[in-house]
Parts: C-alpha cells; sequence; structure tokens
C-alpha cells in the first residue's frame, strides 16, 4: 500500500470516529441536555467582551440582573471560543453546536497522537482514538449532561500525555504540547485537573524513567527532559493565572459552598457500584443515590473485551518472558511499565468513584467541589482506551492486522448509538436566546452558584430601578451603562448627603465615585453596593476594578504570554537568521 493510500485510509479511519461521536449534531434545531445554559453563557460573554471586559469576569445579568462574577469561577475558555462564532454572526445554537463537534474532534487528533507515540503504531493510535473517542462516559457528557466543559477537559489529556511522552525524544515538540493541553485543560474544567492530576504526576515520573534508561543512564539529558516537563507545568499556570488564582482565592466572597457542596450536590451520594460499569442500559435521567441510576456509567463494551485480551496476551507473555529473564526487573522495561501506569490509571480512577474510597474523599476536603465521584470516569476513560494499544507491544503482523479490524469495527459499531440525544427541541427559543430580560428573570434560578455573599436570596426578583436615593427612585441620567460600569448624572446636582442604592451585587474590586473621587461603601441588607454621597455630587459612578489578587493574576499572565513569544523566538533563532541571511 502507497503512502498515499495509508494516509487517506487513517483520514477515513479518524473521520469516521469523528463522525460518530457528531452525527446527532447535523440536525436543525437543539437536543435536551441537563444544561442548557450554554447559549446564555455566550451570550452574556460577547456581551461583556463588547463592551471591553477583558478578561471577563463578571455578568451583568445572572444573578437576577444584579449581576455575579460568573467567569472569574466558571472556566470561560470554551465561551471565548464560543463567543468568537457568535460574534461572526452564527446563531447561538450553531455556535454551542460548533463546541461540541470541535471538542470531538480534538479529542480523536488527540487521543490518536497519544496512542501512536506510545504504542509505535498508527493503528494502535486509531484504536485508541477509536476508544476515547466514542467512550459512553463522553456521550453521557455531551448528549444526556451537556457537560460540555469537562468535555473540553477529556479533550486536553490525551495531548498532555503525548506532550510529556514526545518531549522524551522531541524537546520543543512535546513542550508545546503539554503546555497547551494544561492551559486548554485549566481554562476548560478546573475540577478535571483535580481529578487527573495525580494519574499526569505517575504517568510523567514512568516516562522520566524511560528517558532515563533510554538515554543510557545519561543524567544530564534526564535533568533537561524533567526541566521541560516543569516549565511546561509552570508556563501553563502563569498563562492561565488570571482565572485560576482568582477562582482559588476569592471563592468565599461567593455563596458557591451554600449551593454546590451540600443536598443533592454531596459527593457521599453519588458514588458508584462495581456493577454500573458493566451495565449497558443507556438512559437520560440524574444522578442518584444507590445502584439505580437512571443514567448510565458503563464502560463500554469494547472496553469490557480489551481487559481480557490484554489481560491474556501480557500475562502470557510476562510469563514467558519470566521464564527466560527469570528477573522480576523486566517489569522496568518499556512495554510492561507502560502497560502498569495504564493499568494504574484505571485501576485507581474506577477505585476513586466506589464508595470504598470515602475515606480518601474524606480526608481529603477539597475533593468535595468535585461533587460527583463518577467524573473520575474521564480518567477511566483514557485509561481504558490506551489499554487498546498494548497488545501492540506484543503482537504483529496478520495477529495486528486482524486485531485492528475487529477492534475498531467493535468499537464502533457498539458505541455510536450512545451519541444520540433523548429529543430534539420543536422550539428552542424558550432555552436558547440572549435577552437580558429573560436572563435576569429565568436563567438566573438555574444557575446562583456565584452570586456573592450578601445576597438574599429568598424571594429575590429582578431590580425595577438602577439607582435609589434614600431608598427611593430619583431622577437621574445614565451617562454610561455597561456591565463592568455606570456612570450616573443628576440634574440638579444632589442637595443634601444622600445614600445611593445601586442595583449591582457587592463584589470585591467595587468602588464608587462622587465627582472623580473614590468613596468607601457598604453592603446593604440584601448585599448590593451602597453609598453616602455628599451634597452638590453631580456625578457618581460605580465601577468593577481589579483586587490585588485579580491585578497579579492578570500580571502574571500577561509576562507568560511574553515568555511564550520569547521561546518561540529562541526555538526559531536559526530559521529566522537563516532567512535573513538568504
Amino acid at each position: 500500500m502507497t503512502e498515499m493510500k495509508r494516509t487517506l485510509l487513517l483520514c477515513l479511519t479518524l473521520g469516521l470516529i469523528i463522525l460518530g461521536a457528531s452525527w446527532s449534531l447535523f440536525p436543525q434545531g437543539m437536543f435536551k441536555i441537563h444544561d442548557f445554559i450554554h447559549g446564555v453563557r455566550i451570550a452574556e460573554m460577547t456581551r461583556a467582551l463588547g463592551e471591553g471586559q477583558f478578561p471577563v469576569r463578571w455578568s451583568e445579568h445572572f444573578g437576577y440582573g444584579y449581576g455575579m462574577p460568573l467567569f472569574e469561577f466558571y472556566a470561560p475558555l470554551p465561551y471565548y471560543v464560543g463567543s468568537l462564532f457568535y460574534q461572526l454572526g452564527l446563531p447561538l445554537v450553531t455556535s454551542v453546536k460548533l463546541l461540541f463537534w470541535l471538542c470531538s474532534i480534538g479529542t480523536a487528533f488527540g487521543a490518536y497522537y497519544l496512542g501512536k507515540q506510545l504504542f509505535s503504531h498508527k493503528s494502535a493510535g486509531v484504536l485508541v482514538s477509536a476508544a476515547y473517542t466514542l467512550a459512553p462516559y463522553r456521550a453521557l457528557n455531551l448528549f444526556v449532561r451537556g457537560a460540555l466543559s469537562e468535555a473540553w477537559g477529556m479533550m486536553a489529556l490525551p495531548w498532555i500525555l503525548y506532550g510529556i511522552s514526545v518531549a522524551r525524544t522531541d524537546k520543543w515538540h512535546g513542550f508545546w504540547a503539554t503546555t497547551a493541553g494544561l492551559v486548554i485543560l485549566l481554562l476548560s474544567h478546573n475540577l478535571t485537573a483535580i481529578i487527573a492530576a495525580p494519574f499526569i504526576a505517575v504517568f510523567a515520573l514512568v516516562m522520566l524513567w524511560l528517558k532515563y534508561t533510554e538515554s543510557d543512564h545519561d543524567v544530564r539529558s534526564t535533568l533537561e527532559y524533567l526541566g521541560s516537563l516543569v516549565g511546561s507545568a509552570g508556563l501553563s499556570l502563569g498563562l492561565t493565572a488570571f482565572y485560576m488564582f482568582p477562582a482559588l482565592l476569592e471563592k468565599q466572597y461567593t455563596q458557591i459552598e451554600n449551593t454546590i457542596l451540600s443536598g443533592y450536590f454531596d459527593f457521599s451520594l453519588h458514588f458508584l457500584y462495581i456493577r454500573q460499569f458493566f451495565s449497558g442500559e443507556w438512559g437520560y435521567g440524574g444522578s442518584e443515590w444507590g445502584p439505580g441510576d437512571p443514567i448510565s456509567f458503563y464502560l463500554g463494551t469494547a472496553q469490557v473485551l480489551v481487559f481480557v485480551i490484554v489481560a491474556v496476551i501480557t500475562g502470557r507473555q510476562f510469563i514467558k518472558d519470566l521464564k527466560n529473564k527469570k528477573n522480576l526487573s523486566l517489569v522496568l522495561e518499556k512495554k510492561y511499565l507502560i502497560s502498569l501506569a495504564v493499568v494504574f490509571m484505571l485501576g485507581g480512577s474506577l477505585y476513586m468513584s466506589l464508595q470504598r474510597s470515602i475515606g480518601i474523599w474524606r480526608a481529603l476536603s477539597f475533593l468535595s467541589f468535585i461533587q460527583f465521584p463518577w467524573r473520575y470516569l474521564s480518567v477511566a476513560s483514557l485509561a481504558a482506551a490506551l489499554l487498546f494499544g498494548v497488545p501492540y507491544f506484543f503482537i504483529k503482523g496478520r495477529a495486528a492486522r486482524t486485531y485492528i479490524v475487529v477492534m475498531y469495527i467493535l468499537i464502533v459499531v457498539s458505541s455510536v448509538f450512545y451519541f444520540r440525544p433523548e429529543e430534539y427541541y420543536q422550539d428552542i427559543s424558550g432555552l436558547y436566546y440572549d435577552d437580558p430580560d429573560r436572563v435576569e428573570s429565568h436563567m438566573s434560578e438555574i444557575l446562583p452558584d456565584y452570586i456573592p455573599t450578601g445576597v438574599q436570596l429568598e424571594d429575590i426578583h429582578p431590580p425595577t430601578y438602577e439607582v435609589l436615593c434614600d431608598g427611593e427612585v430619583c431622577e437621574h441620567e445614565l451617562l454610561v451603562n455597561r456591565g463592568h460600569e455606570k456612570l450616573f448624572k443628576f440634574v440638579p446636582p444632589l442637595s443634601g448627603e444622600t445614600t445611593l442604592t445601586f442595583a449591582i451585587s457587592d463584589f470585591p474590586g467595587w468602588v464608587v465615585t462622587a465627582d472623580t473621587n473614590e468613596i468607601p461603601h457598604f453592603q446593604n441588607e440584601n448585599g448590593l453596593i451602597t453609598a453616602n454621597i455628599p451634597a452638590q455630587t453631580e456625578f457618581v459612578g460605580v465601577q468593577l476594578r481589579g483586587t490585588q489578587t485579580r491585578d497579579w493574576s492578570d500580571v502574571t499572565s500577561f509576562f507568560s504570554f511574553v515568555m511564550v513569544l520569547c521561546l518561540f523566538a529562541v526555538q526559531n533563532k536559526k530559521r529566522f537568521f537563516r532567512r535573513a541571511t538568504v
């Protein structure tokens, strides 16, 4: 077979994988999913960008019209991309669907390159890509839960592992792939980052050992490789600092812990049972306590079968090698070490989703923010997909060709029909819109998590005023009306000291000015910005500025971006000077 034919066949197989994961996106309209707020988030992001916010943190219309720092805490990357589509003139629903579609494309190619790199075979890459892209848990995220951010986080995982692996032989290629993957992960779903972090670290240690052995125990090159990985992690953290540090250090100023850590969202109610990994009964309900969830956490038909295949092939070869070498040190060989790393990722992630891991969950209190232990299936799905590549360490020739054909067909046939929604909406206008009034009156009650502390949620309604003077509606002119900045003009100027209450939730960073002079403000009993304005004041402004945390985070991200440009210049300096000379 010629190289061109091989390339065409590869494109066809990957294309079928992507089509299998996205065929339900093609009908007009939108389908039913649990999280239907993506369109409104895109609309709010677009509105904020148009008003000059960057990075976007404040949503003016969520929080019942009093505003809340939605994008300081809710991972923003998918919505920046969705806003780009929307600003280009695409309909809101089309913009949302494109985010789903891009996710499947990025997942398929990332898993392919990872499988190809780890197992040194394109066919292995195809199988890993098919098994991960068509994993039932991805179908659950996309077409049942509508968990777009988590699906983007899953998309980033294979790129991170690919970068860590390829950096052993191609420092710059691996560095950029790892950095890009980490940035996408941290800006798309920081909970997946928490879940995956220990498994990524173990994988990196395995690759570090392989680098050491492959370089004939060259300590210097091994340390250079380690420095590359550490540098990539540090640069990624710097690039995402504008989001990561405020989200971590300012969450106590919101009501998030009261809304996502108790009641239905208590993690102890959502552990899985082993039998659920093997039950293919599909459903579109929500997670419940016990094994009778009306949604499925099935690992997949082909995934279950490959457990047996890998166990038989690897076990038989290990016994044979052990008889020849009679030394358990053979487990440190590449084929067994990678296999053990994959098994550890699979076993560890599945264990963390089970009730028997509750001791770890209680010991590590930050895990409670994950809410649903079954989210560990994101890592388990990737590990299960990597199992499909393990046999390539031990089989060759006709056996390998038969293996890929049979397993590829089995993956596609057994999984593709999970990637469909329960139903399509005939009328989407009730859920996908950009009308600010409807966001305030309807969508706000769906997403109260990041409303600032002090705001009373009982019997709250969108405001009917912009500003109150001593508790009464007063005459004013609104000169500047942006979500993060407003300027009021009073004609005539305020006759005496007046207490103004603005229809804006108070949150660190908001400042009040009276005729350009910053004055102190406080929260009223409803958590709204309130200030005593001096007599004869004509102009009163409110503006969301940075806090020390946000300012330092923004500066860190800016200099990290400059560092990216410098590193790119260093990497390409030879090419640049060669061109200049010519």
